[in-house]
């Protein structure tokens, strides 16, 4: 089935390029073309459609992520590039696969076979699981990204370099600030009450004086955001 996909590789590096390409073919592939860039990628594509991208993020004139985001209905990607930072977006645009360079042969085939696992799925077993972007979050939790529903969010609060991430059943703690985690999330379901806390609106139960209470917690609002808070329930 694999050897049978017409992929496409985009990279500014002639080297990383031949890598993946050298992978495609011990797996007997017959269409691979290969761009250089992103821009020359996105014209192909609109004219001759693929399954598999092969993506660079760190290129010229256009990144792979914008690259990614003016597709519309795009193939499956696996993102290959020498950084880590981005791993979170990537999932967030539901790639297969994040992978982090120099791709070994044993990681590429690891990819691989997520590829065919997602396309032996059949529409029953996928479409009702799937979610429109932006209704979920990625985040990096231990050694594994963990998809949180937006819409299970009770609040998130602040632990100097961390943020617990609180649901009706978990407590997810992750790397990352407070300020950085609510500009990922709606501004319009959510709120900064406090230096250490930002809620979901529609989980507070009631306000009692200076706090909210939220699933049996009391969570502080400082003066400086209460007009935004009430401003905000009030609308």
């Amino acid at each position: 089935m694999l050897k049978d996909f017409h992929y496409m590789i985009v990279d500014d590096e002639p080297l990383a390029i031949d890598v993946i390409d050298n992978y495609l073919q011990r797996l007997d592939a017959h269409s691979i073309t290969r761009y250089g860039n992103a821009v020359e990628a996105f014209q192909a594509l609109r004219q001759q459609p693929c399954d598999l991208i092969f993506l660079d993020i760190e290129m010229p004139q256009l990144t792979g992520l914008e690259f990614l985001k003016s597709i519309k209905d795009p193939p499956a990607i696996i993102i290959t590039t020498a950084y880590r930072d981005y791993a979170v977006e990537g999932f967030e645009l539901e790639v297969v696969d994040y992978l982090v360079k120099p791709v070994s042969f044993p990681r590429f085939m690891k990819a691989m076979e997520k590829v065919l696992k997602l396309h032996r799925q059949t529409p029953a077993e996928e479409n009702p699981k799937r979610l429109p972007a932006g209704e979920y979050l990625f985040l990096k939790v231990d050694r594994k990204f963990v998809k949180i529903l937006i819409r299970d969010i009770l609040y998130i609060e602040s632990l100097k370099d961390y943020v617990r991430v609180k649901t009706p059943d978990h407590s997810w703690i992750t790397y990352q600030s407070l300020t950085d985690i609510t500009e990922r999330l709606p501004s319009g379901q959510f709120a900064r009450v406090h230096r250490s806390y930002t809620i979901a609106l529609e989980r507070v139960n009631a306000i009692d004086g200076n706090c909210v209470d939220i699933d049996g917690k009391l969570i502080p609002v400082s003066r400086e955001h209460r007009r935004d808070l009430f401003r905000k329930i009030h609308k």
